[in-house]
């Protein structure tokens, strides 16, 4: 069986959300659709339950959650990211606690009946995680993983694509279906997984191109500021052509909620 995460997902990338400039920009990501909640509330037995938000960055997750549950515990390894989310709706809401540092390593507060985690599991030691996971949980509570804050099937998606990997500054990423690679590797077991069904967004081309320096491959500190403006004006440019007459760019959303037990 093997033992270490991709080393797309290494810590010395993972690192790259203590910066600043990712935390300020992690808003303009597009949003999950609204469906990805309803799925995740249904999950719950009771609505006295609590939650572990864990990798929150910002609390997308955490603080729309706060408001249907009983209370929920958002951990993230980055202050910046937390000094954010503290600002922004809900982000101050009396049943959220907010806690800095590792997952692997902070004082969590269980028993939880569900962990959840958005854009952020790969990012952990797994051998260290899935077991802490099924310690803090409830016997019925569910490991919850959410993905999808990019448009699908966008007609510049090519185009952009080749954009990306010219400039990107992780050298080791390779394409993934992470959901089956902790299948395989004996951390989760799978139980459900479900797609929303797909909405239409609106962005403003600046916000969009502006979101990409969100992802730990584009950070502007490892990009530098020359390779910053170029990419922006070449991404900027392929966009044009799709930009509404107010500035804007409309684009399909679709998020995958995957549930399941996580294993030792």
């Amino acid at each position: 069986m093997k033992t270490s995460r991709p080393r797309q997902y290494w810590n010395d990338y993972a690192s790259r959300f203590k910066n600043r400039s990712l935390a300020e920009t992690y808003e303009l990501r597009p949003p999950y659709p609204d469906e990805t909640y309803k799925i995740i509330l249904n999950l719950f037995r009771d609505s006295r339950a609590r939650v572990l938000d864990v990798g929150c960055g910002t609390g997308k997750i955490a603080r729309a959650l706060v408001d249907h549950v009983d209370g929920v515990d958002a951990v993230d390894f980055s202050q910046e990211m937390i000094q954010v989310g503290k600002s922004l709706v809900n982000g101050d809401h009396p049943n959220l606690r907010w806690i800095n540092g590792p997952v692997e390593e902070v004082q969590l507060y269980p028993p939880y009946q569900m962990v959840t985690a958005a854009a952020s599991i790969h990012w952990m030691e797994w051998n260290v995680v899935f077991p802490r996971f099924k310690e803090v949980l409830m016997p019925d509570g569910h490991l919850v993983i959410i993905d999808g804050d990019r448009p699908i099937e966008a007609p510049w998606h090519d185009a952009e694509l080749s954009l990306i990997r010219r400039y990107s500054t992780n050298r080791h990423h390779e394409q993934i279906d992470l959901i089956q690679e902790l299948v395989n590797r004996g951390h989760l077991h799978l139980i459900g997984d479900k797609k929303t069904t797909p909405v239409s967004f609106s962005q403003s081309l600046t916000d969009y191109v502006q979101s990409f320096h969100s992802r730990e491959s584009m950070s502007k500190e490892h990009m530098g500021e020359k390779n910053v403006k170029a990419f922006d004006s070449e991404l900027s440019h392929i966009l044009s052509e799709f930009v509404g007459d107010e500035g804007f760019l409309t684009f399909q959303l679709e998020a995958r909620v995957t549930w399941g037990r996580p294993l030792t």
